[in-house]
């Protein structure tokens, strides 16, 4: 995709081409948010279609989340995308259930 074509909402499909051109692989995909192998983070779609955030998992290496960001990001432009860094995030199981919560900070 050319920078100057329209992104649409929620790209998921150029979201998994620029994942995939980076070496990570998508996982799983829930409503807005685009799960990664190893969790180490994940994306959100934003309200625009070219924004895309990037959350970190607290359990990933603080070190490693700068050159993982810049990597993502410089390749995200070439697909249109506009990568923006937002926090971390936590996955927490729920007491009664057999699921997982995600906790943004």
């Amino acid at each position: 995709m050319s920078a100057q074509e329209a992104v649409p909402y929620r790209p998921l499909g150029v979201i998994v081409s620029m994942l995939e051109s980076t070496g990570y692989q998508m996982t799983h995909c829930y409503d807005d948010l685009v799960f990664i192998e190893h969790n180490a983070f994940l994306l959100q779609m934003g309200e625009q279609g070219e924004e895309v955030l990037v959350w970190f998992n607290t359990e990933s290496e603080p070190d490693k989340r700068g050159a993982i960001f810049d990597t993502l990001h410089q390749q995200g432009k070439q697909f249109g995308l506009t990568l923006i860094r937002q926090g971390e995030y936590a996955l927490v199981p729920n007491e009664e259930e057999e699921t997982l919560q995600i906790k943004f900070t």
